[in-house]
Parts: structure tokens; sequence; C-alpha cells
């Protein structure tokens, strides 16, 4: 009992630490409306790309020696129909101010696809409404001969169903990534945001001799196991709170009108119970392993800026697969390939990304998924060895062979 008192004391310490701190907060709520509003600004951007020009009150001219533009059409766009002849003077006219616009469609458009535009932006952006009024004649004059039906089917372009094959067997659609790539966007997600708090909190504990005196108080085992929920109850309440805001964004977002939708149909998700399984042990036990790692780093070196130097290249291998992301999309079965399936600091990413393209196999898997466990009880053993030995040498690095004596 007392025991498991000391293990709640530790987890709810770990977790209002944490919590607590200005830059958790920052980087939490941050992060998420800065992305959102960059997602905003173009949204709004693109909303003003699409103007409608038979609504926008602008004075163009237009000049049609193609003989291809449907007079009615033209005139439904208000347009000036002028001569050839008066082209110099029209430019003059747009120059000066008196007409806002001016097309003129050459006789070889036909030929070279090519025409002329010409735009007064002194007061406004005229630029942005006489090409499209230029762009829109042209098209619904060439569409304005066929069948309404064909029209249609020309603008479009149809709808194809394109049926893959890789090494002669039907290649995956998109709706089978979803699932397995969402374990692979999760684990990264946590890897980024979470994992570091480890590292920080035991740094930062023995560089101000905090932890001699936690030490006394529990177990380095308990100590860690402690640390390691309350970095998990971390991560759940991001999730939770991202989740939250994303919620509350889509709900703002229709508010005002704007109907967004997932790119995929949840009734057409796949689902594979081998890929779901892989997906959840590497995370969790890819989660675990990281956190292990960071917590020894940190209760290795004396100060916590020497240890976050030292984790730098722990963040960067979890990327390596991606750098060689073509070799293990393409050459599962390559040495690369299967270095980086079976080696506990790429392995997570690798096989999560694996699982995502769907090449890899049961047992690959499953043994990779073995390799990282051991690693794992090994890693958490190593660190509860380095929290000891840090209580006794604060002012010099650990040695590693010291962790294996």
């Amino acid at each position: 009992m007392a025991k498991n008192h000391k293990l709640r004391a530790v987890i709810r310490h770990e977790y209002t630490t944490i919590v607590k701190q200005p830059s958790f907060w920052i980087s939490l709520i941050f992060v998420p409306l800065l992305m959102a509003a960059i997602v905003l600004i173009n949204v709004l951007t693109e909303e003003s790309k699409n103007v409608d020009p038979t609504k926008e009150k602008v004075t163009v001219a237009l000049v049609d020696e193609s003989n291809l533009i449907d007079s009615n059409i033209a005139a439904s766009y208000n347009l000036q129909v002028k001569a050839a002849s008066n082209i110099p003077a029209l430019k003059q006219q747009v120059k000066n101010g008196e007409l806002d616009g001016l097309i003129i469609y050459s006789k070889d458009l036909q030929q070279s696809g090519k025409y002329q535009m010409y735009s007064d932006n002194t007061d406004k952006d005229n630029g942005a409404v006489v090409s499209q009024i230029g762009t829109t004649l042209l098209q619904q004059s060439l569409l304005a001969p066929l069948d309404d039906d064909v029209a249609v089917l020309a603008v479009s372009g149809g709808q194809g169903d394109m049926q893959s094959y890789k090494n002669g067997k039907p290649a995956r659609e998109f709706n089978e990534y979803v699932v397995p790539g969402a374990f692979l966007i999760l684990f990264y997600v946590v890897l980024i945001f979470s994992v570091s708090y480890a590292l920080t909190s035991v740094s930062e504990e023995k560089e101000n001799r905090s932890i001699e005196m936690v030490l006394s108080y529990v177990k380095p085992r308990t100590l860690i196991r402690g640390k390691l929920f309350g970095i998990i109850l971390v991560t759940l309440t991001q999730i939770a709170i991202i989740a939250l805001m994303a919620i509350a964004g889509l709900l703002v977002a229709r508010a005002f009108g704007n109907e967004l939708s997932l790119p995929f149909d949840f009734n057409q998700l796949s689902i594979v119970p081998f890929e779901i399984l892989i997906g959840l042990g590497f995370l969790i036990v890819g989660f675990i392993f990281y956190v292990a790692l960071m917590a020894m780093i940190g209760a290795i070196f004396p100060s916590s800026k020497e240890a976050a130097g030292f984790s730098t290249v722990f963040f960067v291998l979890p990327a390596v697969p991606f750098w060689g992301i073509d070799a293990i999309l393409n050459q599962p079965h390559g040495a690369f390939t299967q270095i980086l399936t079976y080696f506990p600091l790429t392995s997570p990413t690798t096989v999560l990304l694996r699982n995502a393209a769907g090449n890899l196999t049961p047992v690959e898997g499953l043994v990779s998924l073995v390799v990282l466990i051991v690693a794992t009880v090994l890693t958490v053993l190593l660190t509860a060895k380095a929290f000891r030995l840090g209580t006794l040498e604060y002012s010099e690095r650990i040695k590693i062979s010291s962790l294996f004596k």
C-alpha cells in the first residue's frame, strides 16, 4: 500500500510540475493556433482569388481578332467590343486610368494559345478581374457550340477509376493508409511534444540536487515508473486539448458557413487487426523506450544543457527512415530497410511507416516489436541505475560503462 502511495505521489508531482509550466501551455496552444491561422489565411486568400467577373463593376474593352469569342457571352460581361485599329488608343486609355482593362485575342490564338491583357491597378486590383474575364470568356465561347453534358464533361475531365498494381498485386488506396498512418503521425507528435519532458525533468532535478531527496523517499524503479506514468498523463492531456481545439475550430468554421470535410470516408476505412496491433504496440512501447532513454540521459549528465545537447542525436535518429523513404517503400527486403526495422532507435518510425505502406510481414513486425521490448526493459533498468549513480556524481558525467557493471 505504501509503495502504491509513493508511486501515486511521484505521478502527481511529475504531472503537476509539467502542466504548471508556462512553456507547456504556450507550445500546446500557440502551435495549433499558428497552424490554424496559416490555414485561415490560405482559405481567405483562395476565396479572394475566386472573383465573379459578372458581378464586378469594371470597364473592360475587348478586341477579338481570333473570331473565337461568342458575342452573346461577351455581352453578358458588359464588355466594350472594339476594332483592332483602336488597340493603341485603348492601351493608352488603360494607362491613363480611363479603362479598367483591355483584352486582346489575337489572330493566332488557336495556334499559340496566347492572348494579351492590360489592367489599371491604381485604385484596386483590376488585374485579377480582367484575368478571370479573359479566361472564362474564352472557355465559355469554345464550349458554347457543344451540348451541355459534353461541355461539362470537357471541363471536369470526368472521373477516372484507377486500378494500380505493385509487384503484381493491387496497390493500396488512400483509405487503406489512414488507420496505420494515424499511428505514425501520433507517434511523431508524442515524440516531439512529450518525450523531452523526461529529459528536462530528470536533468533539472539532478542539477538542483533535489533528486537525492526524492530517491531517499522512493526507490529508483518507482521513481522512473512514476515519471513514465506522469508523462503519459501529460501526453493524454495534450491529445485531449488538441482534439477539443480541433472540434471547436470545426464548429466555428461551420458557424461561418464553411463546410469543412475530411479527405476520407469513415465507412470506407480499411480495418486490418494486425496493422492496428502493430501500430498500438510500437506506439506504446516506442514511447516508453524514448521516455526511459531521455530520463537516462538526464541522469547521466551533470547539467540540463549538456543533456539537451547530447540528446539531439536521439531525436534525429527517428527521422532517418524519412530520409530513406524511397528505399523503405520500394525495397522492403533490402539491407538498409532491414537494419532500420530491427534497430531500436529507428524501428518505431520504420515499422510504422512500413505498416502504413503495407509491405511489413507479420514475422518482421513481431520480431522487431520483441527486440524493442527487450531494449525498453534494458533501458528502464539502466535508467534506474543511472538515478542511483547520479546521486553520487553531481559534477561529472556518469560513464556509460559503469551502468553495465
